[in-house]
């Protein structure tokens, strides 16, 4: 009788078990695909923009996103907190915690596009490279890692990369602030090959 009693209970604890982690997938996948839904929507309203400003709304509402697409309100917590240490100037404390929230969690693109952000800062070219390549990997139109990357192109004098990388973001975001260096890249360019 004990024995059936305890294997009924196992039973009911074991399917809970199961109801419960189904709900939980279903409930992530659906929040994943309300992001991945409002984040395209985002970026087609942008793509399409005629108007500066509305396209600027757009673009900080992508980044509200991209900032807070932890998959948990600690880790959206510490992406704040590396954010403040990051406009301090704190840029090895700032580091350290993008490093460890990118550990967290490999899939969210902008840890790893702060700690290119920190390595462009820092000088380390080639590091903020291979750190935009993975956060691009992630999210193909983050504009904010191409734009970091044409940056990076002018530095490091490889102009028709920089105009390659203006143009590809310029796909993405047409108002984005960095199209204003096409003409100084182009004459960089041009005093290159003289």
């Amino acid at each position: 009788m004990i024995y059936n009693l305890a294997k009924n209970i196992f039973y009911e604890l074991f399917t809970l078990n199961k109801i419960f982690t189904i709900l939980i997938v279903i409930f992530v996948n659906f929040s994943h695909n309300s992001y991945s839904s409002e984040l395209d929507n985002l970026f087609f309203k942008l793509k399409q923009s005629t108007n500066p400003t509305l396209a600027m709304d757009y673009e900080a509402k992508i980044w509200n996103l991209w900032l807070n697409n932890g998959s948990t309100e600690s880790n959206n917590s510490q992406m704040q907190k590396g954010l403040e240490l990051l406009q301090n100037g704190k840029l090895d404390q700032a580091l350290s915690l993008f490093k460890n929230l990118s550990k967290k969690e490999p899939v969210w693109a902008e840890p790893i596009n702060k700690i290119a952000t920190i390595k462009f800062l820092q000088g380390d070219y080639l590091g903020s490279i291979n750190d935009i390549k993975l956060t691009l990997k992630l999210e193909p139109r983050h504009f904010g890692a191409i734009s970091g990357l044409v940056q990076i192109n002018i530095i490091l004098k490889e102009y028709k990369q920089a105009l390659k990388n203006l143009d590809y973001v310029l796909k993405i975001h047409p108002f984005i602030g960095i199209k204003k260096l096409r003409p100084y890249i182009q004459n960089l360019l041009k005093k290159s090959s003289i």
